[in-house]
């Protein structure tokens, strides 16, 4: 049997892709930064809802690698995926940023904001 990784889409991400679950090769995905720009491949729909002006994910993207947020790790969106890795992608959140992300700020730490 081939290593996939699978991809679980929800709400509008779902909708764009017309799927609840999709698996990929892993050799075609060895880092989340190129099952991203796979997915872009399969659903050109996704590209303005998944990366901003500069190629980057955007801020307001949840997405998870097994339950944790790849924003939080040195690696971000080069971390090298594994067989069986689960990765969920939400729509974009109307706030603009994850709060988690916010908690991390200097400012909001002193503050004790969540933004």
């Amino acid at each position: 049997m081939e290593n996939v990784i699978q991809i679980h889409f929800y709400a509008n991400m779902r909708t764009m892709t017309g799927l609840a679950h999709l698996e990929v090769p892993l050799a075609s995905a060895r880092t989340l930064r190129a099952l991203l720009d796979r997915l872009i491949e399969l659903f050109p729909g996704l590209h303005p809802n998944l990366l901003d002006q500069h190629g980057d994910l955007r801020h307001d993207v949840p997405i998870f690698v097994n339950g944790r947020n790849p924003r939080l790790t040195r690696a971000g969106t080069g971390m090298l995926l594994k067989p069986d890795d689960i990765i969920s992608l939400f729509s974009p959140i109307s706030s603009g940023r994850m709060n988690v992300e916010v908690m991390r700020e200097p400012a909001a730490v002193e503050k004790g904001k969540m933004g």
